[in-house]
């Protein structure tokens, strides 16, 4: 891993709940790391969980967005399975 990505993780320290988090970049890195793996619709669903009064729609496209953020980056893998697109945060 680059010592961009190390320090971005270092930087990135995973609150224990939910409501600690701030920004949506950090919200979806949360949701994601309790879920493990997980699809777009997957995360935003979580995220419905969290936050009832953002709708889905907003929830789905913040996660394609940070996700997208976070490929780009080396940051986050994906696979796919049953066609579709599951993503998993790269260790640290």
């Amino acid at each position: 891993m680059s010592n961009s990505n190390q320090s971005f993780f270092s930087a990135c320290r995973m609150p224990d709940q939910f409501a600690k988090v701030t920004c949506t970049q950090d919200k979806v890195i949360y949701t994601l790391s309790q879920l493990k793996q997980a699809t777009v619709a997957d995360i935003a669903l979580k995220l419905k969980e969290y936050e009832p009064a953002v709708n889905t729609f907003t929830h789905e496209k913040n996660t394609i967005e940070v996700l997208n953020y976070l490929f780009d980056r080396g940051l986050v893998k994906i696979t796919k399975q049953n066609g579709e697109l599951n993503y998993n945060l790269v260790n640290a």
